[in-house]
């Protein structure tokens, strides 16, 4: 990953497996002693989770998702298995997530996975109508989940209890969404400045992170000047702070009837 600086400085950091779209097999009453995989692999979920990668990273790993989302959403279904048997599957989409070298092809990347994870979202609408469809994006996956949030119809809505931004360029800390800065609150914007506000129709469902030193989603008053700090590209990742992320996904989870 990398910074790329433009006319306007972009930073983007932040994915997919193929699937099968057959429903995924229930346990039976002679099962329920066993435990629920963390994540399974093919079928109509409980819930289908569409991750959205930051900028460069792999689609063949990690589940097309990036490092950060697939340890949070592990995270987030080993909570929920806590008192649910609740199947959960993640699946990258495979929209350019690539550096970009000016403010055109960047809003490009972004306008391509708003189209391709709004696709999916009415693609399992026909295929699985019974699974759930929580959207999570990292970095400039992050953008392209705030930005399609934003446009959302009443329909799609019903079906998505869950979205969540890490580390979003656009984030609104004026938003009335929850938030979640890992202790030390992180009173800036974005760093291309805040994007639109989720409140009104996405108030209880959807929830951004940043950690205070991420200048990508807290970005300084006074500007920020070097590369990309080690807090945007390995905070988020760790042990620790996914299982934070997780425990938070699986709080709204719950709380929209997961």
């Amino acid at each position: 990953m990398r910074l790329v600086a433009a006319t306007v400085a972009l930073l983007l950091v932040a994915g997919c497996s193929g699937t099968t779209d057959k429903p995924a097999p229930k346990p039976s009453s002679s099962t329920n002693s066993k435990p629920v995989p963390v994540l399974v692999k093919t079928g109509c979920a409980d819930l289908v989770v569409l991750g959205l990668r930051g900028s460069d990273q792999a689609l063949d790993k990690n589940f097309g998702s990036g490092q950060e989302i697939l340890r949070s959403v592990r995270a987030m279904s080993t909570e929920l298995h806590r008192d649910s048997r609740t199947t959960v599957r993640l699946e990258g989409i495979p929209y350019r997530a690539q550096s970009a070298a000016s403010a055109a092809i960047y809003q490009a990347n972004i306008d391509d996975g708003v189209v391709r994870a709004r696709a999916r979202v009415t693609e399992l609408a026909l295929k699985c109508p019974e699974s759930k469809v929580a959207l999570v994006g990292f970095s400039q996956g992050a953008q392209a989940v705030h930005e399609l949030a934003a446009q959302l119809s009443a329909t799609m809505l019903r079906r998505i209890p869950l979205v969540a931004m890490i580390a979003d360029p656009r984030r609104n800390p004026a938003d009335s969404i929850a938030s979640w800065t890992y202790g030390k609150s992180a009173k800036g914007p974005g760093k291309l400045g805040p994007g639109a506000a989720l409140g009104s129709t996405l108030k209880g469902r959807a929830i951004e992170f940043c950690a205070s030193g991420d200048e990508i989603c807290n970005w300084p008053p006074g500007g920020y000047a070097g590369s990309l700090s080690d807090t945007h590209r390995h905070f988020y990742e760790t042990p620790a702070h996914s299982r934070t992320t997780g425990r938070q996904l699986a709080k709204v989870l719950r709380a929209n009837g997961v």
